[in-house]
């Protein structure tokens, strides 16, 4: 494998989905290997800024872990999912990269060859 692309679509929190796509990345790049997360639908509330999980539902927060896999890795999230969602740009943490459906599409194109796709 020469690079992974993470496919998150639940949310961070409720299920373990989010934190367990985040650590595979966070292991792939320290093992040397290319990797990206893509968030789409709800998946998208996992790179919100000012998440307090800990004070409300008592978990960590998902928000640390977006900052661990830049810049070696990207952080995707799908425009149209953040805005059907009432989110925009300024609700993301630093490290995302807000991408509409064009590029989503370029994205999954150009990473075919040599790339595995987890969704998480």
């Amino acid at each position: 494998m020469d690079s992974a692309t993470i496919i998150i679509d639940q949310a961070p929190y409720g299920y373990e989905d989010a934190f367990s796509g985040f650590y595979v990345c966070i292991a792939c790049l320290n093992k040397g290997v290319d990797a990206d997360i893509l968030l789409l639908g709800d998946g998208v509330y996992a790179a919100l800024q000012g998440q307090q999980s800990e004070k409300g539902i008592k978990f960590p927060s998902v928000e640390e872990l977006t900052y661990l896999i830049f810049p070696e890795g990207s952080l995707f999230v799908h425009e149209k999912s953040l805005k059907e969602r009432g989110f925009g740009e300024e609700d993301l943490v630093e490290a995302a990269e807000l991408i509409n459906d064009q590029e989503l599409c370029e994205i999954l194109s150009s990473k075919t060859k040599n790339t595995t796709f987890l969704r998480i």
